[in-house]
């Protein structure tokens, strides 16, 4: 992780014995594309539900043989098959080893739409006026919770429970998330452990420290002193009033579970609306 190169901090927070604060970032992306089956020319392909049609090259186990000019033969002719049947889009899943038909399929109008590790998906709109097919993810998320309890232990050796999510940090062009807009959470968590064992290629140094001395302090970054001040006050006249609380809830989609954060809500308003 590009920032665990620097020194980070270990703050007390909680009761008597501290919080822990932690920074954590993770990627997050989804094309939303729902396959449910059909093919077009000799190029086998899955239908989705919008009429569109994805291509998995790594499911066609004789195209190894192909140069890039007979690839392209072959898009072509199921290009004008799609258009035929009014297919809208046409979506081309190649793999890293296959990236020699990128060139081709471009020739023929497709264009990237984003690139995982090992795989590259490119578009072509095949519908009438503008493309209307999803761009991919643009941002970078901070994830909390799990995540922030699990990058402590393993940077820190410290064992620790998710109290709250704390604040947000939007950051429109950041020069870390390669232009994107960025979002970096920062969590309380209770230590459920205290001696630190850090992981020397993640850190530079941890340390516990004195919270009212790293809130006072003006060798920090600025994000440091807002949190920790935050912190202290909410040590001093309860976390309630700093706090974003995490209630786990079902989703609209059978046997999903989502995390939602907000402030507390006050027993008698769970109560009398009828809310677990």
């Amino acid at each position: 992780m590009w920032w665990a190169s620097r020194a980070r901090w270990l703050f007390s927070a909680l009761l008597d014995v501290g919080g822990v604060g932690l920074r954590a970032r993770r990627r997050t992306a989804s094309s939303g594309l729902e396959i449910t089956g059909s093919c077009g020319g000799e190029l086998q392909g899955e239908l989705d539900r919008f009429g569109g049609i994805s291509v998995h090259l790594s499911r066609h186990r004789t195209l190894h043989r192909l140069d890039a000019a007979a690839f392209r033969r072959l898009l072509q002719a199921a290009i004008q098959q799609w258009r035929a049947e009014g297919r809208i889009a046409a979506w081309l899943h190649i793999p890293i080893l296959q990236s020699h038909f990128i060139a081709p399929a471009a020739s023929l109008g497709f264009c990237f739409h984003h690139a995982e590790p090992h795989l590259s998906t490119l578009t072509l709109w095949l519908g009438e006026g503008p493309s209307r097919l999803p761009g991919y993810a643009t941002h970078q998320v901070g994830v909390a919770g799990d995540t922030a309890v699990r990058e402590v232990f393993e940077e820190t050796g410290v064992k620790s429970e998710f109290r709250s999510l704390l604040s947000i940090r939007q950051q429109h062009r950041s020069p870390g998330a390669f232009g994107m807009s960025d979002m970096y959470l920062i969590c309380r968590l209770q230590p459920r452990s205290f001696t630190i064992n850090f992981c020397q290629q993640e850190c530079l140094k941890c340390e516990w420290m004195d919270l009212e001395s790293l809130a006072r302090t003006k060798h920090t970054t600025p994000i440091t002193s807002r949190v920790a001040r935050l912190l202290l006050y909410g040590h001093r006249e309860g976390f309630d009033k700093i706090d974003l609380s995490m209630e786990e809830l079902p989703a609209v989609y059978t046997g999903l579970f989502y995390k939602l954060y907000h402030r507390g809500l006050p027993e008698r308003y769970k109560a009398e609306m009828g809310t677990d």
